[in-house]
Protein backbone atom coordinates (compact mmCIF):
# COMPACT_ATOMS: atom_id res chain seq x y z
CA UNK A 1 0.00 0.00 0.00
CA UNK A 2 1.67 2.95 -1.25
CA UNK A 3 1.27 6.20 1.08
CA UNK A 4 -1.10 9.06 0.50
CA UNK A 5 1.53 12.24 1.90
CA UNK A 6 2.31 13.44 -1.98
CA UNK A 7 -1.29 14.07 -2.20
CA UNK A 8 -2.30 14.98 1.31
CA UNK A 9 0.27 15.92 3.89
CA UNK A 10 -0.34 16.58 7.58
CA UNK A 11 2.29 18.47 9.84
CA UNK A 12 1.34 17.90 13.66
CA UNK A 13 3.29 20.79 15.74
CA UNK A 14 2.86 18.88 19.36
CA UNK A 15 5.05 16.11 18.23
CA UNK A 16 5.61 13.87 15.26
CA UNK A 17 3.21 11.81 13.47
CA UNK A 18 2.75 11.34 9.52
CA UNK A 19 0.53 9.21 7.62
CA UNK A 20 -2.00 6.96 9.70
CA UNK A 21 -2.73 2.90 9.26
CA UNK A 22 -6.25 2.31 8.33
CA UNK A 23 -6.32 0.22 11.76
CA UNK A 24 -5.52 1.32 15.24
CA UNK A 25 -6.52 -1.90 17.12
CA UNK A 26 -4.24 -4.74 15.46
CA UNK A 27 -1.10 -5.48 17.28
CA UNK A 28 2.30 -7.11 15.20
CA UNK A 29 4.34 -9.17 17.19
CA UNK A 30 8.08 -9.39 16.03
CA UNK A 31 9.62 -12.95 16.85
CA UNK A 32 13.32 -13.97 16.23
CA UNK A 33 14.17 -17.36 14.51
CA UNK A 34 17.07 -19.31 14.00
CA UNK A 35 18.27 -18.89 10.78
CA UNK A 36 18.20 -22.43 9.38
CA UNK A 37 14.48 -22.40 10.36
CA UNK A 38 13.64 -19.14 8.44
CA UNK A 39 11.03 -18.94 5.68
CA UNK A 40 10.22 -15.84 4.21
CA UNK A 41 6.56 -17.17 4.47
CA UNK A 42 7.06 -16.72 7.73
CA UNK A 43 7.13 -12.78 7.75
CA UNK A 44 3.74 -12.23 8.27
CA UNK A 45 1.35 -14.70 10.24
CA UNK A 46 -2.03 -13.94 11.67
CA UNK A 47 -3.89 -15.40 14.47
CA UNK A 48 -7.53 -14.85 15.31
CA UNK A 49 -6.91 -16.68 18.90
CA UNK A 50 -4.47 -17.53 21.55
CA UNK A 51 -4.88 -21.47 20.62
CA UNK A 52 -3.89 -20.89 17.23
CA UNK A 53 -1.02 -18.98 18.02
CA UNK A 54 0.32 -21.33 20.27
CA UNK A 55 -0.28 -24.37 17.95
CA UNK A 56 1.24 -22.60 14.87
CA UNK A 57 4.36 -21.21 16.91
CA UNK A 58 4.82 -24.41 18.26
CA UNK A 59 4.83 -26.38 14.85
CA UNK A 60 7.83 -23.72 14.03
CA UNK A 61 9.53 -24.69 17.27
CA UNK A 62 8.14 -22.69 19.83
CA UNK A 63 8.27 -24.31 23.50
CA UNK A 64 4.90 -23.28 25.71
CA UNK A 65 7.14 -21.67 27.65
CA UNK A 66 8.90 -19.63 25.11
CA UNK A 67 8.60 -15.45 24.99
CA UNK A 68 7.15 -15.83 21.55
CA UNK A 69 3.80 -18.05 22.73
CA UNK A 70 3.52 -16.53 25.97
CA UNK A 71 3.43 -12.90 24.91
CA UNK A 72 1.40 -14.38 22.24
CA UNK A 73 -1.10 -15.94 24.76
CA UNK A 74 -1.36 -12.92 26.90
CA UNK A 75 -2.11 -10.57 24.15
CA UNK A 76 -4.89 -12.93 23.80
CA UNK A 77 -5.52 -12.67 27.29
CA UNK A 78 -6.23 -9.01 27.80
CA UNK A 79 -9.25 -7.43 28.64
CA UNK A 80 -11.10 -6.28 26.61
CA UNK A 81 -8.44 -8.15 23.98
CA UNK A 82 -8.17 -7.44 20.18
CA UNK A 83 -9.95 -10.06 18.14
CA UNK A 84 -6.30 -10.33 15.46
CA UNK A 85 -3.03 -10.80 16.37
CA UNK A 86 -0.24 -9.89 13.62
CA UNK A 87 3.41 -12.03 13.97
CA UNK A 88 6.36 -11.77 12.02
CA UNK A 89 9.43 -13.93 12.34
CA UNK A 90 12.53 -12.89 11.61
CA UNK A 91 16.09 -14.52 11.46
CA UNK A 92 17.97 -13.27 14.48
CA UNK A 93 21.35 -13.68 12.36
CA UNK A 94 22.52 -11.65 10.81
CA UNK A 95 18.78 -9.79 10.98
CA UNK A 96 17.98 -7.21 13.26
CA UNK A 97 14.34 -6.12 14.99
CA UNK A 98 14.86 -2.43 13.01
CA UNK A 99 15.50 -3.97 10.02
CA UNK A 100 12.84 -6.80 10.60
CA UNK A 101 10.20 -4.23 11.34
CA UNK A 102 11.15 -2.79 7.80
CA UNK A 103 10.70 -5.73 6.12
CA UNK A 104 7.17 -5.74 7.50
CA UNK A 105 5.96 -2.93 6.37
CA UNK A 106 7.05 -3.69 2.98
CA UNK A 107 4.04 -6.04 3.54
CA UNK A 108 1.76 -4.35 5.48
CA UNK A 109 0.81 -1.32 7.71
CA UNK A 110 -2.36 -2.55 9.00
CA UNK A 111 -1.38 -2.52 12.60
CA UNK A 112 -0.42 -0.17 15.34
CA UNK A 113 0.94 -1.20 18.67
CA UNK A 114 3.65 -3.53 18.40
CA UNK A 115 6.69 -5.12 20.44
CA UNK A 116 9.64 -7.32 20.39
CA UNK A 117 8.76 -11.01 21.80
CA UNK A 118 12.75 -11.69 22.45
CA UNK A 119 15.97 -10.67 24.62
CA UNK A 120 17.50 -7.90 23.22
CA UNK A 121 20.19 -5.43 23.95
CA UNK A 122 19.43 -1.83 24.92
CA UNK A 123 20.99 -0.75 22.00
CA UNK A 124 19.00 -2.73 19.91
CA UNK A 125 16.04 -2.14 21.64
CA UNK A 126 16.82 1.86 20.91
CA UNK A 127 17.68 1.18 17.55
CA UNK A 128 14.56 -0.12 17.05
CA UNK A 129 12.41 2.60 18.69
CA UNK A 130 14.18 4.89 16.55
CA UNK A 131 12.85 3.48 13.40
CA UNK A 132 9.69 3.41 14.88
CA UNK A 133 10.02 7.11 15.10
CA UNK A 134 11.51 7.78 11.77
CA UNK A 135 9.04 5.40 10.24
CA UNK A 136 6.12 6.89 7.58
CA UNK A 137 3.85 4.51 9.17
CA UNK A 138 2.96 5.76 12.77
CA UNK A 139 2.89 2.99 15.48
CA UNK A 140 3.78 2.71 18.98
CA UNK A 141 6.52 0.23 20.42
CA UNK A 142 5.41 -1.20 23.77
CA UNK A 143 8.55 -2.29 25.61
CA UNK A 144 9.58 -4.46 28.85
CA UNK A 145 11.92 -3.04 30.92
CA UNK A 146 12.78 -6.41 33.59
CA UNK A 147 15.39 -6.47 36.45
CA UNK A 148 15.66 -4.34 39.47
CA UNK A 149 14.62 -0.38 39.46
CA UNK A 150 17.99 0.05 40.19
CA UNK A 151 19.04 -1.44 37.02
CA UNK A 152 16.50 -0.05 34.84
CA UNK A 153 17.18 3.52 35.98
CA UNK A 154 21.05 3.28 36.01
CA UNK A 155 22.68 5.63 33.72
CA UNK A 156 23.65 3.82 29.76
CA UNK A 157 20.15 2.02 30.81
CA UNK A 158 17.20 1.38 28.41
CA UNK A 159 15.11 3.73 30.23
CA UNK A 160 17.69 6.71 30.40
CA UNK A 161 18.69 5.66 26.93
CA UNK A 162 15.51 6.30 25.65
CA UNK A 163 14.71 9.26 27.20
CA UNK A 164 18.19 10.65 25.61
CA UNK A 165 17.04 10.03 22.46
CA UNK A 166 14.01 11.84 22.76
CA UNK A 167 11.46 9.37 21.57
CA UNK A 168 7.96 9.93 21.58
CA UNK A 169 6.45 6.62 20.10
CA UNK A 170 7.38 4.13 22.78
CA UNK A 171 5.68 2.65 25.65
CA UNK A 172 7.73 1.37 28.55
CA UNK A 173 6.68 -0.92 30.90
CA UNK A 174 8.53 -2.06 34.15
CA UNK A 175 7.88 -5.68 33.98
CA UNK A 176 8.40 -9.13 35.78
CA UNK A 177 9.02 -10.74 32.81
CA UNK A 178 9.45 -9.82 29.35
CA UNK A 179 6.63 -11.84 27.82
CA UNK A 180 4.19 -9.60 30.23
CA UNK A 181 4.70 -6.82 27.81
CA UNK A 182 2.16 -8.73 25.97
CA UNK A 183 -0.79 -8.26 28.75
CA UNK A 184 -0.43 -4.24 28.58
CA UNK A 185 -0.19 -4.44 24.33
CA UNK A 186 -3.43 -6.77 23.83
CA UNK A 187 -5.07 -4.10 26.72
CA UNK A 188 -4.34 -1.15 24.45
CA UNK A 189 -5.47 -2.79 21.23
CA UNK A 190 -8.44 -4.33 22.51
CA UNK A 191 -9.79 -1.14 24.73
CA UNK A 192 -9.64 0.52 20.50
CA UNK A 193 -11.19 -2.08 19.07
CA UNK A 194 -14.28 -1.99 21.79
CA UNK A 195 -14.29 2.27 21.98
CA UNK A 196 -14.72 2.90 18.52
CA UNK A 197 -17.18 6.28 19.34
CA UNK A 198 -15.74 7.33 22.74
CA UNK A 199 -12.22 8.04 23.87
CA UNK A 200 -10.22 6.00 26.75
CA UNK A 201 -7.28 6.55 28.35
CA UNK A 202 -4.69 3.59 29.57
CA UNK A 203 -4.48 5.27 32.94
CA UNK A 204 -5.76 3.44 35.72
CA UNK A 205 -6.72 0.70 33.51
CA UNK A 206 -6.71 -3.37 34.87
CA UNK A 207 -4.03 -5.21 32.66
CA UNK A 208 -5.57 -8.97 32.89
CA UNK A 209 -2.49 -11.89 32.86
CA UNK A 210 -0.30 -10.62 35.03
CA UNK A 211 0.36 -9.26 38.29
CA UNK A 212 1.07 -6.28 39.84
CA UNK A 213 4.77 -5.07 41.02
CA UNK A 214 5.60 -4.93 44.62
CA UNK A 215 7.11 -1.54 44.49
CA UNK A 216 7.82 1.26 47.12
CA UNK A 217 6.40 4.96 46.42
CA UNK A 218 10.20 5.87 45.94
CA UNK A 219 10.72 3.33 43.39
CA UNK A 220 7.27 4.22 41.54
CA UNK A 221 8.51 7.97 41.62
CA UNK A 222 11.87 6.70 39.94
CA UNK A 223 10.50 5.09 37.04
CA UNK A 224 7.81 6.87 36.26
CA UNK A 225 10.32 9.72 36.04
CA UNK A 226 11.81 8.12 33.29
CA UNK A 227 8.50 7.79 31.61
CA UNK A 228 8.30 4.03 32.30
CA UNK A 229 4.84 2.43 33.35
CA UNK A 230 3.94 0.71 36.40
CA UNK A 231 1.59 -1.67 37.24
CA UNK A 232 0.41 -1.28 41.06
CA UNK A 233 -2.14 -2.09 43.58
CA UNK A 234 -3.21 0.59 45.26
CA UNK A 235 -5.19 0.50 48.54
CA UNK A 236 -6.14 -3.39 48.76
CA UNK A 237 -8.21 -3.96 45.56
CA UNK A 238 -7.49 -1.23 43.12
CA UNK A 239 -4.79 -3.00 40.33
CA UNK A 240 -4.03 0.14 38.28
CA UNK A 241 -1.95 0.42 35.72
CA UNK A 242 -0.10 4.13 35.35
CA UNK A 243 0.63 6.62 34.25
CA UNK A 244 -0.35 5.88 30.41
CA UNK A 245 2.54 7.64 29.01
CA UNK A 246 5.30 7.38 26.39
CA UNK A 247 8.79 7.62 26.72
CA UNK A 248 8.59 11.49 25.92
CA UNK A 249 6.16 11.98 28.63
CA UNK A 250 3.20 12.50 26.08
CA UNK A 251 0.00 10.79 27.30
CA UNK A 252 -0.86 7.11 25.00
CA UNK A 253 -4.21 8.57 24.24
CA UNK A 254 -2.72 11.65 23.17
CA UNK A 255 -0.66 10.18 20.58
CA UNK A 256 -3.43 7.92 19.52
CA UNK A 257 -6.01 10.31 18.68
CA UNK A 258 -3.57 12.61 17.26
CA UNK A 259 -2.42 10.01 15.24
CA UNK A 260 -6.50 8.87 14.33
CA UNK A 261 -7.07 12.67 13.61
CA UNK A 262 -4.28 12.87 10.84
CA UNK A 263 -5.21 9.55 9.41
CA UNK A 264 -8.67 10.76 9.13
CA UNK A 265 -8.09 14.40 7.66
CA UNK A 266 -5.80 12.94 4.83
CA UNK A 267 -8.34 10.56 4.04
CA UNK A 268 -11.10 13.19 4.04
CA UNK A 269 -8.71 15.36 1.46
CA UNK A 270 -7.98 12.54 -0.71
CA UNK A 271 -12.08 11.24 -0.80
CA UNK A 272 -12.77 15.56 -2.04
CA UNK A 273 -10.15 15.42 -4.46
CA UNK A 274 -11.17 11.78 -6.25
CA UNK A 275 -14.58 12.00 -5.56
CA UNK A 276 -15.50 15.61 -6.99
CA UNK A 277 -17.07 14.71 -10.23
CA UNK A 278 -15.19 18.22 -11.29
CA UNK A 279 -12.00 20.19 -10.67
CA UNK A 280 -11.19 22.17 -7.67
CA UNK A 281 -10.38 25.68 -8.97
CA UNK A 282 -7.66 27.16 -7.21
CA UNK A 283 -9.85 29.46 -5.03
CA UNK A 284 -11.05 30.25 -1.78
CA UNK A 285 -14.35 28.42 -2.63
CA UNK A 286 -12.26 25.59 -2.85
CA UNK A 287 -10.09 26.15 0.71
CA UNK A 288 -13.84 26.34 1.93
CA UNK A 289 -14.92 23.03 0.94
CA UNK A 290 -11.77 21.56 2.70
CA UNK A 291 -12.41 22.95 5.67
CA UNK A 292 -16.11 22.32 5.89
CA UNK A 293 -15.02 18.32 5.36
CA UNK A 294 -12.55 19.02 8.09
CA UNK A 295 -15.10 20.36 9.87
CA UNK A 296 -17.01 17.04 9.44
CA UNK A 297 -13.99 14.93 10.72
CA UNK A 298 -13.14 16.95 13.91
CA UNK A 299 -16.66 17.71 14.94
CA UNK A 300 -17.15 13.93 14.78
CA UNK A 301 -13.67 14.01 17.80
CA UNK A 302 -15.69 16.28 19.69
CA UNK A 303 -18.59 13.82 19.92
CA UNK A 304 -15.93 11.30 21.38
CA UNK A 305 -14.26 13.19 24.01
CA UNK A 306 -10.99 13.39 22.32
CA UNK A 307 -11.80 17.24 21.84
CA UNK A 308 -13.61 20.16 23.89
CA UNK A 309 -14.39 23.84 23.71
CA UNK A 310 -11.21 25.52 25.25
CA UNK A 311 -9.45 28.98 25.46
CA UNK A 312 -6.08 29.02 23.33
CA UNK A 313 -3.28 28.64 25.06
CA UNK A 314 -0.67 28.75 22.43
CA UNK A 315 1.25 31.21 20.02
CA UNK A 316 -0.77 33.52 18.02
CA UNK A 317 -2.06 31.62 14.86
CA UNK A 318 -3.90 32.63 12.17
CA UNK A 319 -7.02 34.68 13.79
CA UNK A 320 -6.09 32.64 17.51
CA UNK A 321 -4.73 35.29 19.86
CA UNK A 322 -3.56 34.07 23.18
CA UNK A 323 -7.23 33.87 24.99
CA UNK A 324 -9.78 33.29 22.29
CA UNK A 325 -12.41 30.35 22.55
CA UNK A 326 -11.43 27.77 20.26
CA UNK A 327 -15.40 26.13 20.11
CA UNK A 328 -15.92 22.01 19.69
CA UNK A 329 -11.94 22.04 20.15
CA UNK A 330 -11.03 23.26 16.64
CA UNK A 331 -10.06 25.87 14.78
CA UNK A 332 -9.83 26.02 10.67
CA UNK A 333 -8.56 28.56 8.37
CA UNK A 334 -6.81 28.75 5.15
CA UNK A 335 -4.38 31.70 3.37
CA UNK A 336 -6.13 33.21 0.24
CA UNK A 337 -4.85 31.99 -2.81
CA UNK A 338 -4.15 35.72 -3.98
CA UNK A 339 -0.84 35.35 -1.53
CA UNK A 340 -0.53 32.33 -3.47
CA UNK A 341 3.36 32.06 -4.79
CA UNK A 342 3.87 31.47 -9.00
CA UNK A 343 5.51 28.15 -8.32
CA UNK A 344 2.81 26.52 -6.07
CA UNK A 345 0.07 27.87 -8.98
CA UNK A 346 1.82 25.93 -11.52
CA UNK A 347 2.00 22.95 -9.58
CA UNK A 348 -1.16 23.04 -8.25
CA UNK A 349 -0.91 22.96 -4.88
CA UNK A 350 -3.81 24.10 -2.74
CA UNK A 351 -3.30 26.54 -0.35
CA UNK A 352 -2.49 24.65 3.42
CA UNK A 353 -5.18 24.59 5.63
CA UNK A 354 -4.40 25.70 9.31
CA UNK A 355 -6.16 23.36 12.31
CA UNK A 356 -6.05 24.50 15.50
CA UNK A 357 -6.81 21.61 18.19
CA UNK A 358 -7.78 21.96 21.72
CA UNK A 359 -7.75 18.88 23.58
CA UNK A 360 -10.48 17.74 26.56
CA UNK A 361 -7.56 15.92 28.26
CA UNK A 362 -8.31 13.00 30.78
CA UNK A 363 -8.37 13.45 34.60
CA UNK A 364 -6.17 11.49 36.61
CA UNK A 365 -6.29 12.85 40.13
CA UNK A 366 -8.75 14.11 42.44
CA UNK A 367 -8.80 16.38 45.30
CA UNK A 368 -11.53 16.72 48.13
CA UNK A 369 -11.77 19.28 50.49
CA UNK A 370 -13.63 18.45 53.62
CA UNK A 371 -14.67 21.15 55.91
CA UNK A 372 -15.84 19.62 59.12
CA UNK A 373 -17.89 21.82 62.02
CA UNK A 374 -17.60 21.29 65.54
Amino acid sequence: MLSIDPIVHVTVTASSAAASPTVFDTPLLLAPLPEAAFREELRLLSFESAARAAEELAALGFAEDSVPVQTARKVFGASPAPSRLLCSLYPAEPETPAEALEAVLERTSAFYGLCLAGEETPEALCALARAVEAAEHPMVLFVPVTGSVAEAAAPGGLLSALRAASLSRVFAFFAETVSDIGAVLGTAMGLEQTHPDTAFSLCYKSVAGIAPSDLTASQVRTLKDLSCNVYLTRGYTHRLLEPGCLSGGVRYDERLYLDRIVSDLQEAAVALLAENPDRLPQTDDASAQFINRFSSVLIGYTAMGVLATAAWRGADAGPLSAGDPVENGFALWADPYDDQSDADRAARRAMPVHVALTLAGSLESVVIAVRVQG
